[in-house]
Parts: structure tokens; C-alpha cells; sequence
């Protein structure tokens, strides 16, 4: 089958059968112009969730209290392709450990309740007609999560530890963690206790629908 191609740039309307982009060789191209996950977010799926500005304590242990969570409801319609997860430090001392993503993988377990974080749509002053079919959550109430692998390193380090300027720490998991319905994934620390420590956990998500 012969297809027809476009060399150079254009711009079509929205529903109009437009061919292929070529390069002067013939060659398929392919790019992400204005970054790879535009098209997505364009399309309003993807959102984001963070944690409260003040802070909450990353954990010591693996246990039935998270402090960032990620549901996907029963009913949700969707399966929650993992994106992005990030850690800042707000106060207090660190203890040394990890910070690691947890799962709960039996969807039959008690439903994570806990203070709920407001999802927000990725795309900006953008036209939404529907809501997030995810539930993030923060120091939430959870049952028999196992480890799925490390995100983060802690290091046992105090606000006023002379420094060079620290990152918030960024995960890119780009899609490798899926969520169906009912499933849930989370953040938690297995660290030292610190004094105090609090930190600003987030995730960006993709909602994709089940077909």
C-alpha cells in the first residue's frame, strides 16, 4: 500500500484527514515538538496531586499509615498510568533512609480513607467537562501495602546544613507503574525518625480510559 506524505511544517484543522509528515528522504517523522506529553495533556488527561504546603512526615516504616497515596476507585472508568513522582524538604531534621513506592495490590482490601488532595488538571486554564477518577490522599489509613522498589534517598541533613542549593528529588516513571480499579500505589518512608522531618510529596498521573 502506497501512502502519501507532507513535507515541511503545516497546520490543520481540528478533523480534517491530514497526511503523514516526511522528511526529504521519504522517512516517517516523528517528534515531540512541543515536549512528549503535550498531546495528553492537551487532551485533558493528565493531572497532578501534591501534599499540603506544610509538610508531612515521610514515615519510618512500612505500615497502615502513608503519607501520599494514589487510588483509583472501583468504577473509575480509567487505568492510572504513573507519570512523575517528587519529594521537596520543608523543616526538620531528616532521618537516613528511603523513601519507597509502595502498592496494594489486592483490590478487595479496605479502601484507603484519609485527607484527600484535590487533583489537579495538568492543562491549564483548559476546558474541562469531567472530573479525576482518582482519589489521592495524604496520611491516609491503608492496609497491607508491599514495596514495589526505592524512589528516593534520604540522608540525615538539618535546614541548616550549609548546602548548594537542593532540587526537589523527581521520579520519572513514565508510565512503568499501572493502576487499575481498585489498586492503590503510595509513597512511604523507611528512614530514621529525625526530629520533626517533613517534606512535600507529589505524582503526576495520566488517566487513560478502559476499553
Amino acid at each position: 500500500m502506497i501512502t502519501k506524505g507532507h513535507v515541511g511544517w503545516s497546520q490543520y484543522a481540528k478533523g480534517v484527514d491530514a497526511p503523514h509528515n516526511v522528511s526529504h528522504q521519504g522517512d516517517l517523522v516523528g517528534a515531540d515538538i512541543y515536549g512528549k506529553h503535550y498531546e495528553a495533556v492537551r487532551r485533558g488527561h493528565i493531572w497532578a496531586g501534591s501534599t499540603a504546603e506544610a509538610g508531612v512526615a515521610p514515615g519510618t516504616a512500612i505500615g497502615t499509615t502513608a503519607p501520599f497515596v494514589l487510588h483509583n476507585p472501583q468504577g473509575s472508568g480509567v487505568i492510572l498510568s504513573i507519570l512523575q513522582a517528587s519529594m521537596g524538604y520543608v523543616s526538620g531534621t531528616l532521618g537516613a533512609g528511603q523513601v519507597v513506592w509502595i502498592a496494594i495490590q489486592n483490590v478487595q482490601l479496605v479502601t484507603p480513607s484519609g485527607t484527600a488532595i484535590v487533583p489537579r488538571n495538568c492543562y491549564i486554564g483548559g476546558v474541562r467537562a469531567d472530573a479525576s477518577g482518582a482519589r489521592p490522599l495524604t496520611t491516609a489509613t491503608i492496609a497491607s501495602p508491599v514495596i514495589l522498589r526505592p524512589v528516593f534517598q534520604l540522608d540525615a541533613s538539618l535546614a541548616t546544613t550549609a548546602s548548594a542549593g537542593t532540587k526537589p528529588m523527581v521520579d520519572y516513571v513514565d508510565g512503568a507503574i499501572l493502576v487499575f480499579e481498585g489498586a492503590t500505589v503510595g509513597l512511604q518512608g523507611i528512614a530514621a525518625a529525625g526530629t520533626s522531618p517533613l517534606v512535600i510529596f507529589g505524582c503526576i498521573w495520566a488517566e487513560v480510559p478502559i476499553v
